[in-house]
């Protein structure tokens, strides 16, 4: 015990001297050369871990680093923005000139309009519109995007918007025809917003992979030759008169942000 006390106190008193000296100064030399030994040791370390970053400049304090991070930060952020807007808007320029196109071909009166709003109707699938009766929409115009990809028609009009219910949607329904040897007709149907077939296909009608679906022209409402999409596999049952395909639609539904609605002439 009395060791321990010894030693305790020793080195208490080791603590105050140097304390005591460090505080009068008479440290002043030691400390100045091992300051001298320490700081361009320091400042290498500091130098190149600023060099890996990719850093050439120098900062005299903890503050100027973190506010040059701060800026740095901004300007990638602003950046990243940019890049996606510019992204947006190249999206948007593509498939305004692909209606252009389709219009120029077609003696159709066109209407643009943008998507503002989506339905989260789980078992239904549609869209909003920034167009109403104020710009002559009604109901049963057909809706498009690209060039002539029908995607849908509208089913609901007020002043300034109005609602199109989209061909994946399940109260879809198309007449349509498969561009095929025998010009198959049947009725394109959605499949709660997750599937596209066309039913009551002739079973004895030959319908392959690949063939392309476009509107018949059955419809007051909707022009002949709209494009739907592709089949994509088709399911025939034996004894049964009519076959079904399953369809590949050629607009993706769930990216719509610009389209073209068709103002029916009466």
């Amino acid at each position: 015990m009395n060791n321990k006390l010894k030693t305790f106190f020793s080195v208490s008193l080791v603590i105050i001297i140097i304390s005591s000296f460090h505080y009068i100064g008479w440290l002043n030399p030691i400390e100045n050369f091992f300051r001298a030994i320490m700081t361009p040791g320091s400042k290498l370390i500091y130098k190149t871990n600023l060099k890996i970053n990719g850093e050439t400049e120098e900062f005299s304090s903890v503050n100027d680093l973190e506010n040059a991070y701060k800026n740095i930060k901004s300007e990638f952020l602003s950046c990243q923005s940019s890049a996606i807007n510019n992204n947006l808007l190249e999206q948007e320029n593509t498939e305004l000139r692909n209606q252009l196109n389709f219009s120029k071909k077609n003696n159709y009166n066109f209407i643009g309009a943008e998507v503002i709003g989506k339905n989260i109707d789980p078992v239904g699938s549609s869209i909003i519109l920034n167009r109403g009766s104020s710009d002559g929409i009604e109901k049963d115009f057909p809706v498009i995007i690209g060039e002539g990809i029908l995607v849908g028609k509208i089913i609901k009009v007020e002043e300034h918007t109005a609602t199109a219910r989209l061909i994946n949607d399940n109260q879809s329904k198309v007449a349509t025809t498969v561009l095929n040897r025998d010009k198959s007709i049947g009725l394109v149907e959605g499949g709660y917003g997750i599937s596209v077939k066309m039913n009551y296909i002739p079973q004895n009608e030959e319908v392959s992979v690949g063939d392309i679906i476009v509107t018949s022209g059955l419809e007051v409402t909707i022009p002949k030759g709209l494009l739907i999409g592709t089949v994509e596999a088709v399911e025939k049952e034996a004894y049964q008169p009519f076959q079904k395909a399953i369809l590949k639609t050629s607009g993706d539904l769930n990216k719509i942000f610009l389209v073209s609605i068709i103002k029916l002439k009466k």
